[in-house]
């Protein structure tokens, strides 16, 4: 329940502070007072959307705060911030917060009912939901229409599976056939150095060989060879130094350069002998060097990453494959789904069955206690066939996110008259009385503790404005409702009476809100009337409808 509310800077508003009591609580005044800044003000406060254009003249931002309580001990504030230049901020309980926080904190606690509400009513999907708030059928609504939705994505993903199958089967066909290449190829890290070295031995064997032999013959060929020349050299420095001892360094030397020249001829004499000269293998290395080449090009610039390649194509394909599964398995998701669906929707079918009939009743009873007691209102519950649907009444039903049916408001005014949906009825009048029947009858089963209403008794006077209050006190007696009206019968009505007023503050208007009784609530029930609160007549009216109305 609402208990109170503060607002600064908003619209018309400089400061205020209303109360707001149980039962039902009427807020009056002149065209342009500013009683729609209340009703606004409960909306921000709800998590409604805010526009920087409500904030005062002057002023940088707005705010509204309001005090809720439920019933229970339990309280909560919420505090919105409306700023002109900035990120609009929402506090709850004075912790910073977001405006879908606020609505999901208000939901089952606040209902608000605009001024056009009864032309949302002449939407089907609100007398839908109307008909599952009456049947206590909300839950089971909500369960259709997470299943239906949950299997129209099963079916698109599906869908989307089996229209990539063909171009599935393509890609792993060609995946494979590369693969296949790549394995086939027995690539070997670093494979590509040692062939360009061994074709580089290979084709220059002949060369090789030549240059070793002539180094040899140089060493030991010819008329003195090489070694019999340090051979000499060593002899005769071997006999300095037994001479001169101090040539005994130069001796060894020598003796150690006639050994090293003898091993590097007789190196040299086994490389020019052991060279590889081998046309075939060269052209087997030439033939991998070619393939590997034409790898290189097609897929990669080493052996490495043909090899990573490889690796990337064969888990593509894994992938690929489990999309195939995916697909058999979507088959066995999509029938669990849809048994769900359908057994959510007959459930659905049986309660709305049950509440049409019930909510018929109470909504023609209430309509005949706002004058229409000739007119007749129904509920039809339309099903079309598909054979693919869900079967109930012993045929296949299409079913969608709404259920197996689309439920429509019928009426007929006057008698004589056929019905008609509610759509096709022009009067405001007729509309806005079918709308509060409904909210009366939706009252017991609502378990919403705060109503607002602003002006949906519009196009309704004479008698039936007193039929309205009886029935907007009725719904008081199970809930806090707040009224905004220009009607003097449900201003009488009132457990509560608030009247906005304008007044002119430091050359500026600024709307006032009071709670108003005795002397002050006759002048204001005279108003509504349309008299004069000076007249003895006026007075003795408004006095004889305060006293009578309840």
């Amino acid at each position: 329940m609402l208990s109170r509310i503060r607002i600064a800077d908003l619209a018309l508003v400089e400061e205020l502070e209303i109360e707001v009591g149980p039962g039902l609580n009427v807020l009056t005044g002149e065209t342009g007072a500013g009683k729609s800044v209340i009703v606004e003000s409960i909306g921000l406060l709800v998590g409604g959307r805010a526009s920087a254009s409500v904030v005062r003249e002057g002023a940088d931002h707005a705010t509204v705060e309001g005090l809720f309580s439920d019933g229970h001990g339990e309280e909560w504030v919420v505090r919105r911030e409306v700023w002109r230049d900035r990120t609009n901020r929402c506090y709850l309980d004075g912790a910073m917060a977001t405006a879908r926080s606020l609505r999901e904190r208000a939901e089952g606690q606040v209902a608000i009912h605009g001024q056009h509400e009864d032309q949302r009513l002449l939407e089907r999907g609100a007398q839908r939901e109307i008909l599952d708030a009456f049947a206590g059928a909300t839950g089971l609504a909500d369960r259709v229409a997470a299943a239906a939705s949950a299997l129209d994505t099963l079916r698109r993903e599906r869908s989307g599976i089996a229209a990539r199958s063909a171009e599935r089967e393509n890609r792993s066909q060609y995946l494979r056939s590369q693969i296949d290449e790549i394995e086939a190829a027995g690539l070997e890290p670093g494979e590509e150095e040692t062939l360009a070295a061994d074709a580089r031995l290979l084709g220059h064997s002949a060369e090789r060989a030549r240059l070793a032999a002539e180094a040899h013959s140089a060493l030991e060929g010819g008329d003195t060879p090489v070694g019999e020349v340090l051979g000499a050299i060593v002899r005769s420095l071997d006999r300095l130094a037994e001479l001169d001892p101090e040539m005994g360094p130069a001796a060894r030397r020598a003796s150690d350069v006639r050994y090293e020249i003898e091993d590097l001829a007789r190196d040299l004499d086994r490389y020019a002998s052991a060279v590889d000269h081998d046309p075939e293998r060269l052209a087997r290395i030439e033939a991998r060097r070619d393939l590997l080449f034409r790898l290189r090009r097609k897929h990669g610039r080493t052996a490495e990453e043909i090899l990573d390649l490889g690796r990337s194509m064969t888990a593509e394909i894994a992938a690929l494959e489990r999309e195939g599964l995916r697909e058999r398995s979507l088959d066995a998701e999509i029938a669990g789904v849809r048994k769900e669906l359908g057994a959510a929707a007959i459930a659905l079918a049986d309660a709305r069955e049950a509440g049409a009939d019930r909510l018929e009743e109470a909504v023609w009873g209430r309509l005949a206690e706002l004058g229409m007691g000739e007119g007749t209102f129904s509920v039809r519950l339309e099903r079309t066939s598909d054979p693919a649907g869900v079967d109930y009444d012993g045929e296949p039903r299409a079913c969608g996110r709404g259920g197996l049916e689309r439920v429509v408001f019928l009426i007929a005014p006057n008698p004589g008259e056929p019905l008609r949906p509610l759509v096709e009825i022009a009067s405001g009048g007729e509309l806005s009385r079918t709308l509060l029947a409904l909210e009366a009858a939706l009252a017991e089963a609502d378990r919403t503790p705060t109503l607002v209403f602003d002006e949906v008794d519009a196009g309704i006077g004479g008698a039936t404005a007193h039929l309205v209050a009886r029935q907007l006190a009725d719904v008081a007696r199970h809930h806090q409702v707040v009224v905004v009206t220009h009607l003097a019968a449900i201003a009488a009505a009132a457990d509560r009476h608030l009247v906005a007023a304008k007044s002119t503050r430091d050359g500026r208007s600024v709307t006032e809100v009071r709670v108003v009784d005795g002397e002050e609530r006759v002048r204001e029930v005279s108003r509504l009337l349309g008299g004069d609160p000076e007249r003895d007549v006026s007075r003795h009216h408004a006095e004889e409808m305060l006293g009578g109305i309840r």
